[in-house]
């Protein structure tokens, strides 16, 4: 893995998420530091810290904070990861995703020390296209027009933006799609996987298995940002108007898809849960949608809308829309190499997850 010199002062914006911590731990390995010092901008810092970051609470919608922070350690690099779950109310989703993105660029371009600027975008900002395995040059993004969930499109608004940007001479940008993203120390996907297998919901399928989805290991995509950052700072020495990464985006993934229940039922037999095909139980997604609403409802009259549901109508609706990239453009271009085998991985995570979380697979292979 050649990810190349020195990349200056790296400021992780949301460094203290899963991507973005595991993107500090990358840049800060002992063996060989990636930066001559990484810093972290996180409204919360209170954890997933390293000891060798530079920790600063603020808000990347305050444009006075933004520029005191720019202006106190002198970027050269921001990767900006934060952003909230999909879940969260309209207000924060627009300060963060819109708001914040704005206000971070705007002081990186007046900032004389910023010269690359690398956003995390996700496979939601795209328009889904059942069937068709989507390049970054017919993909569409989402809109403030589109019929979609406000995640969606201020992911999407933010893309946009992160790439129309790019201005040589004065900041150069670059955006790195990722697909599903799943990794050690993973509540989210890994994490949901192991406690739907441990309440029994493992054999449970919505939808049938038409629609094909990427996922890719969080290591990788650690990589992928540190990549395009390389490639904007040798763009940015030779002072070139064009580049092959400024102002561009690039899709990311393990460069292996298949149904979403196929990767769900690798995780759940790696536990102990293996699922014949005779005992898969196939919920429509109309049925799973109209459950997902109702649910939804009863959530928010008997808790006050303290408490969300397990199952999700925009978690439904992501399932029926599908996600299959070709990612030969960061190949050519960055130089990224997806996993070699992402059985092994998986394989390995799910033992790792499996140990965090106390769980003990002989107990469930007990079942079968």
């Amino acid at each position: 893995m050649a990810l190349g010199d020195d990349l200056g002062v790296v400021l992780v914006v949301g460094g203290c998420g899963f991507l973005g911590s595991n993107i500090v731990k990358l840049l800060c390995l002992p063996e060989r530091p990636l930066a001559t010092s990484v810093h972290v901008f996180s409204r919360n810092p209170t954890h997933n810290l390293h000891p060798d970051a530079t920790y600063h609470a603020g808000d990347i919608s305050n444009y006075q904070q933004v520029a005191a922070l720019f202006s106190k350690i002198k970027p050269n690099v921001i990767i900006h990861t934060a952003s909230p779950k999909y879940t969260t109310p309209e207000k924060i989703l627009r300060q963060t995703n819109v708001d914040g993105t704005r206000i971070l660029l705007q002081c990186a371009a007046e900032s004389p020390d910023v010269q690359a600027f690398v956003y995390t975008s996700t496979d939601s900002a795209i328009v889904q296209a059942p069937g068709i395995k989507l390049t970054e040059d017919i993909a569409v993004l989402h809109t403030e027009k589109s019929r979609t969930n406000l995640y969606a499109k201020t992911k999407a608004i933010a893309d946009f933006e992160v790439c129309a940007a790019n201005k040589p001479g004065t900041l150069r940008t670059a955006v790195i799609r990722i697909a599903g993203l799943y990794g050690e120390s993973d509540d989210n996907c890994i994490g949901t996987l192991l406690e739907a297998a441990k309440k029994g919901q493992h054999k449970v399928q919505i939808g049938d298995s038409k629609r094909h989805f990427e996922f890719i290991y969080v290591e990788k995509a650690c990589v992928a940002h540190i990549l395009a950052a390389r490639g904007l700072l040798q763009e940015a020495s030779t002072n070139s108007d064009h580049g092959t990464v400024s102002g561009e985006a690039f899709f990311i993934s393990d460069d292996v898809s298949m149904p979403y229940f196929d990767f769900a039922r690798k995780v759940y037999a790696l536990a102990g849960y293996p699922v014949p095909t005779e005992e898969i139980q196939v919920l429509p997604f109309w049925l799973a949608r109209w459950i997902a609403v109702v649910g939804e409802w009863l959530y928010w009259i008997f808790t006050l809308n303290t408490k969300t549901p397990q199952l999700k109508k925009l978690g439904v609706e992501y399932l029926a829309g599908g996600c299959e990239w070709d990612i030969s453009k960061a190949k050519k271009v960055l130089g990224y190499e997806p996993v070699a085998d992402q059985d092994a991985v998986l394989k390995k995570v799910v033992e790792s997850e499996m140990e965090r979380l106390g769980l003990q697979k002989e107990k469930a292979f007990k079942e079968h």
